[in-house]
């Protein structure tokens, strides 16, 4: 299966994973053959693109690190909980208990499945419906979050601690209006410091209720402070910030940059490394790095070129070398003539690297279309 843009989709397509819409709704099941009238529903909604059976990769099925149930069942007590706690917040104090246990319970078993997963690195694009933005990222940065401190040497208690902050990172941006969470164009400087107030936002709704613990808090508040001060909202450097919201900030930081926003398409995950890199003093060096470990450069179905001058397709991705994919050789560069198939892996072939990816409206239709089967 091969993630394809919504607007290089044609009907006959055959859906490999399902898609979800606002509030979970199920828009098209695996296994639906794809019609006109689908294909503009989802321009509509403004998915950017479907995981659909391929002829380049058919006998190729993409994993998400956890089970697609978990990841379904936490973006929606995600957004359960910080709607209630926004409308909840002078109500029943045993509200709080309810919601911390839920979600505690749902850490055990996320910690669970990534703590079994051999190869934890990240292959598989989210497809997020614009309107629950904030709550897939809250759990993608969780997800990634403890993916990275496990790498790190966490303690199970000390995942669970980080997963729960992460969920609740943004909970400040409940507060702000939509009007300018949701702006497609450049924020007013008045827009702009309110969206830097969540932080502070997040930490009044749940300071004092003495459920959530120190890590909890200190992500809410400092996931956007920088190792070189130049994070807000209290500016602060080095050691002022805890390791908690330093894992966090890389996570947050990589996932709001691949994600589709109002003002701009995400990046590709290649090009979000490399501007992660260019501002790498706001970062923990040693957490930046541990991180890159759990991130394919290149996800499986990215059809990329080589330096030997030949184009394939990623089959496969080996935790911790995020830029050494395994690759399907499809055509040669020169002329996009077809070559008969087979698999270099860039891991033990260190002569070749890639230098460029494609977009299928680069490619010949024979290039895209061709059975590799």
């Amino acid at each position: 299966m091969r993630l394809v843009p919504v607007w290089a989709l044609r009907p006959g397509m055959r859906v490999a994973k399902k898609i979800t819409g606002s509030g979970g709704a199920v828009l098209l099941n695996a296994g639906v053959k794809l019609e006109m009238e689908y294909i503009q529903r989802l321009k509509k909604l403004n998915i950017r693109g479907v995981y659909v059976h391929d002829n380049l990769i058919p006998d190729i099925y993409v994993e998400d690190v956890i089970l697609d149930e978990t990841r379904e069942k936490a973006v929606s007590l995600v957004k359960d909980t910080l709607t209630g706690i926004k409308n909840q917040e002078n109500k029943k104090y045993t509200h709080f208990i309810s919601v911390k246990k839920e979600l505690s319970n749902l850490l055990d078993d996320i910690v669970g499945q990534l703590l079994s997963n051999k190869n934890l690195t990240v292959n598989l694009s989210d497809i997020r419906y614009t309107d629950d933005y904030t709550f897939g990222h809250s759990v993608n940065v969780a997800v990634l979050s403890i993916m990275t401190g496990i790498s790190l040497g966490m303690s199970r208690s000390a995942l669970k601690d980080i997963g729960l902050g992460a969920f609740l990172h943004d909970l400040g941006k409940v507060v702000v209006p939509l009007n300018i969470l949701n702006k497609p164009d450049r924020l007013f400087e008045d827009e702009r410091l309110e969206i830097e107030k969540h932080p502070a936002y997040g930490l009044n709704l749940i300071k004092g209720r003495q459920l959530f613990n120190g890590p909890t808090l200190s992500i809410i508040y400092k996931h956007h402070e920088r190792m070189n001060g130049a994070g807000y909202p209290q500016g602060l450097n080095g050691d002022d910030i805890e390791l908690y919201p330093r894992v966090c900030a890389v996570a947050d930081v990589y996932d709001a940059l691949v994600s589709d926003r109002p003002y701009r398409p995400g990046f590709m995950p290649h090009k979000a490394l490399e501007i992660m890199e260019e501002e790498s003093t706001g970062y923990d060096l040693n957490v930046m790095q541990t991180f890159y470990h759990h991130i394919s450069a290149y996800p499986v179905g990215t059809i990329i070129g080589l330096t030997n001058e030949l184009i394939g397709v990623v089959t496969h991705n080996t935790h911790g070398y995020p830029y050494r994919p395994r690759v399907r050789i499809i055509c040669a560069r020169e002329d996009f003539a077809p070559l008969e198939s087979y698999e270099i892996d860039l891991l033990e072939d260190l002569q070749v690297a890639v230098d460029r990816v494609y977009h299928d409206h680069e490619l010949p239709e024979h290039v895209i279309n061709r059975d590799l089967s």
